[in-house]
């Protein structure tokens, strides 16, 4: 038996139920209910904005621009730096990362991941083997170079490959993807390339993939536009309203017979408009008749920067982004009253940690494993990446912080806990962020002559020194910049 198709009934386009839905913008679904359109988007979906639409809303709005730009902007601006107990290759690395551009590269892959919810990095590696098929997984051991790195976004992805085969050991991981080359459109629903292009498979060793967004079961991340979209549209709404109280904030009206005798004629209406206007857009001398009338009105502006206000406190809630921020905050030295820019940076400073490092780090372990870079085994030498500070604190700030060391310090070297030659050595022991002390309450313990070291105890010990010594140079570097 086929199956019935059937269509459901609908009201006639001119309906009067239909005129008043549309008139009515005030009434069912779109009033302060629970039913209102910012608390559940009608017909139960999700909301979801095509590519069209997010670019148009970043292009267009300078305030959701901001909000994706800005995070991904800070999160890389001061930069970092590779360090271990060789200095040249230190050197080698630091410069390396200059050259592939990385801090402006990252920085896209960042604000990619927020704006489309998919951002990429293609991973230029160059191997010492003539096939170079980009299906193949890279092989770190062949590996010779990483000629560029490239941003890119899911727009010229057509499709995401997860292995699902339980009994492998990458189950659940990505396998691949399929980018579109050439003016191309991949059909996700038949699976197929148009003829003006074709699809290349991408092994996932020779890119990087970060997600925002992204529900288990979805097949991509989402956009933060359709996060924040409420958010972004109480800007538009704050843009256009303040703009027509400015437009309409003084105007005067003109009470007069003659406006009743001139509205039979448009032509002498006309005139007459064109003749008050002319007058009455400046604060001159008005000629009007002795019957004539005019006021002066002005706008209230009673409660507006309330409404402004909470704009911006919607927005900086929906985006982790401080309203002092937003408004346009000087980066560079806070003041310790500014607790809010402080934790928009600690913020920050943990995106950097959970999101960013783990990338950077992917990248520097293949330029200390290239044969014509790094040409070592990165599990064999101790090497770390630091992220450059994002802020310094004020004079003031930094005076008190170091009397408050100080007389700690001066207490522990009064009880006996700690020598004056430690408690020097403490005070000094700090970076541009203040970190704290390096003592613990064992170390005392496990201090042994160095005579008594073994020699591998003293191997650690001399590599130790000299990574620390190291450190404090590129310390001192930077803090004479």
């Amino acid at each position: 038996m086929a199956n019935k198709r059937i269509k459901r009934k609908q009201a006639p386009k001119d309906s009067l139920d239909e005129k008043v839905k549309i008139v009515d913008s005030m009434a069912d679904d779109h009033s302060a209910s629970a039913k209102s359109y910012s608390n559940l988007v009608p017909h139960g979906n999700y909301r979801q904005l095509d590519d069209n639409q997010i670019q148009q809303l970043d292009h267009d709005n300078h305030v959701a621009h901001m909000v994706i730009t800005m995070p991904a902007t800070d999160m890389t601006r001061n930069g970092w730096e590779f360090t271990s107990d060789n200095e040249d290759l230190d050197d080698l690395i630091n410069q390396k990362l200059k050259d592939l551009n990385s801090q402006n590269v990252f920085a896209q892959f960042l604000s990619d991941r927020l704006k489309w919810g998919d951002s990429f990095i293609a991973i230029g590696g160059i191997e010492n083997q003539k096939d170079d098929d980009s299906s193949k997984p890279l092989d770190p051991d062949a590996l010779l170079d990483i000629l560029y790195i490239q941003p890119f976004d899911r727009r010229i992805v057509g499709n995401i490959i997860t292995n699902l085969w339980p009994f492998s050991l990458t189950y659940g991981k990505e396998a691949n993807i399929q980018v579109s080359v050439g003016n191309s459109a991949y059909d996700l629903e038949n699976n197929t390339q148009t003829e003006n292009g074709l699809m290349k498979t991408i092994d996932a060793s020779r890119y990087m993939h970060a997600e925002y967004g992204r529900d288990e079961g979805d097949d991509q991340g989402h956009s933060i536009y359709e996060t924040i979209f409420d958010a972004l549209k109480l800007v538009d709404i704050a843009n256009w309203s303040v703009g027509q109280i400015m437009n309409d904030l003084s105007f005067k009206t003109y009470s007069s017979n003659s406006i009743d005798t001139a509205s039979a004629d448009p032509k002498q209406l006309a005139k007459l408009s064109g003749m008050m206007n002319y007058q009455f857009t400046t604060e001159s001398l008005a000629l009007i008749g002795q019957n004539d009338e005019v006021a002066k009105v002005g706008t209230q502006l009673t409660g507006v920067d309330s409404l402004i206000s909470f704009m911006w406190d919607n927005l900086s809630a929906a985006t982790n982004i401080p309203k002092t921020v937003l408004l346009g905050q000087q980066s560079g030295k806070v003041s310790g009253t500014q607790t809010d820019v402080q934790n928009y940076y600690s913020y920050i400073k943990s995106q950097q940690e959970n999101i960013l490092r783990p990338y950077l780090e992917r990248l520097v372990r293949l330029l200390l494993k290239a044969k014509n870079v790094g040409n070592i085994d990165p599990d064999s030498i101790d090497w770390q990446l630091n992220f450059n500070p994002l802020w310094e604190q004020d004079s003031l700030t930094n005076a008190q912080t170091s009397l408050a060391k100080a007389q700690g310090l001066s207490y522990l070297v009064q009880c006996g806990a700690l020598s004056p030659e430690e408690a020097h050595d403490a005070f000094l022991d700090t970076d541009k962020n203040n970190a704290t002390n390096a003592f613990t309450g064992d170390s005392a313990d496990a201090i042994k002559p160095f005579e008594q070291l073994t020699d591998s105890e003293k191997n650690d010990l001399v590599k130790k020194y000299n990574g620390e010594t190291a450190k404090h140079k590129n310390w001192f570097k930077k803090l004479f910049k």
